[in-house]
Order: C-alpha cells, then structure tokens, then sequence
C-alpha cells in the first residue's frame, strides 16, 4: 500500500512539474495584439491545476476519517493517476494565406513535417462513478517546416508561385479533458478490469512558436486510446489525440514573389495536428 510519505512526495512533484511548465517556455516572439488574456491564462491555469491535484491528494489520504458509508480514505487504484507520454506529431498540408500589397493570396498545400511531441497529464476517475473522469495535460512538439515553392490565388502582383524558407514550428499545449472509459479483464487485483478503452474531449490552449514570431490560440482537442493495467498501480497506454486550432495567426512570416525581393508578413491559417502516443501512468 502507498503510504503518507510517498503521497506528499507525488503532490510535491506534481506541482513542481506544472510550475515548470509554467515558467520555462520559450520567450514569444512578437505576436498580435489582444493576447495578454490569454498570456495570463497560462500561470492562472499551472496555478488552478496545482490546487486540484493537491486537493485530490488531500481528499484520499491514508489519515481521512472514514466517510459516511464507511469508506477509508485510500479508495482503490485507478483513481488518481499522473503519467508520461512520448510518441510522433503529424501536420497535414493546409493552406497558408499571406498578406501583401492588401492582397490576401492562398499559398496551396503548405508541407509541414511530423515531428516528436511529448508530455505529462494528471487526471482522476470519479469513485462514484468510475467510468468517468477528469484530466490536466501538457505537452510540447516540434514540427519542422521545409522550404518549398508554393502556387498562389490570387497572384501577387502578377507572381503566381512563391517562395518560403525553412523554420521549424515548435506547438505548446496545455488541455483539458472529460474522460470516459470501460473496463475489461476484471480480476482480484483490478477489479474494474485490466484492459481499458478511453476517449476524450475538450478545450485547449496551444503556443505556437515559429522563428520569428508566435500565435497562442484556444483549440479543440479530441483523444482516444487503450490502457492496460500491468498491476494495480502501473498501467501502460496507447493514445491517438487530435488538435484543431481556426485562424492562427503568423504576424513576421516571409514570403518571396516575383524577383522584387518584397515580402509578405502576416499569414493566416488553421492549424490541425495528429498525434500518436505510447506512455505509462501511476495510479492510486
């Protein structure tokens, strides 16, 4: 059985995990105006999630009284958990539009590489009803873009293909989610079963880092995955996410047309990314 100690070690961890996170992201670059609230969000956010976790740890230590049904305070595993994940990020083509000249032109098919992302989440299944539950997660990942020759409608100034170079897009997340999830495999150990489908959705806020500039959005975030219990207290998952953002906003991009040598700056876009991860999670 876990013991006092160990507990106040994990909340201790936890809150020294999310106050890094907090304070430890690159620097933004100049972004557009309007994004103090949601600078703001991010501390405010460390700040909510940190309380909830020691709470929670507070609500089931071993010392609490028994509840009115007689309930200890330890309630069983699975229901507070804290874990890592690593696993690769995908970006589908989409369109970019640049603005020059007070031209909004299309750039088709902008190529943006997978990458590695990587993260923690802390979450908890409700003892009244197991199959639901509530999780934090933070995350971060690369995605280098090529340079490459784009097709653009309308044309600027008479150019119809451009030109963009290198950079590598660098995506931060802090999300939300309601989950749910049901058990197979039950036994003596697990009894809500070791094999455990899951989904889940809700909102996040996603920083994303460019060369010279950054946007910071709300986004959807959606997931899907399979956990399986190795013993009552360590479970390994499988996990499918997908992150949707509308309109980011690139104030300081390049975009050669034409042999003038001017440039765009501003490129507007939405931002969807896939993302496939394997990890392993603490329970109890």
């Amino acid at each position: 059985m876990l013991r006092k100690p160990l507990c106040l070690v994990i909340a201790l961890t936890i809150t020294l995990v999310i106050a890094l996170g907090s304070v430890s992201t690159p620097r933004p670059a100049s972004a557009s105006s309007g994004d103090t609230l949601l600078v703001t969000a991010v501390p405010a956010a460390s700040v909510v999630g940190t309380a909830v976790a020691g709470y929670l740890l507070y609500k089931n230590r071993y010392a609490q009284p028994a509840d009115a049904r007689g309930r200890l305070g330890y309630r069983g595993p699975g229901e507070f958990f804290i874990g890592g994940f690593l696993g690769a990020a995908f970006v589908p083509d989409t369109h970019w539009t640049y603005k020059a000249r007070g031209i909004n032109s299309a750039a088709r098919s902008m190529q943006i590489d997978p990458g590695v992302t990587g993260g923690i989440k802390v979450g908890y299944f409700f003892d009244s009803i197991p199959v639901l539950g509530i999780q934090g997660e933070g995350s971060i990942g690369n995605h280098p873009q090529p340079a490459q020759s784009v097709r653009l409608n309308p044309p600027i100034a008479g150019a119809t293909r451009g030109r963009v170079n290198s950079q590598t897009l660098l995506a931060w997340t802090m999300a939300f989610h309601i989950l749910g999830r049901y058990g197979f495999l039950p036994d003596q150990e697990v009894p809500f079963g070791r094999l455990q489908p899951y989904v889940g959705i809700g909102p996040g806020l996603v920083m994303l880092y460019a060369d010279a500039d950054s946007a910071k959005n709300f986004s959807l975030e959606v997931l899907g995955g399979l956990r399986y219990m190795f013993t009552k207290n360590l479970g390994g998952f499988l996990e499918y996410k997908f992150s949707k953002q509308w309109d980011v906003e690139l104030e300081s991009q390049q975009l050669f047309y034409g042999n003038t040598g001017i440039t765009a700056q501003k490129a507007t876009f939405d931002f969807d990314r896939h993302q496939v991860v394997v990890g392993l999670a603490y329970h109890f």
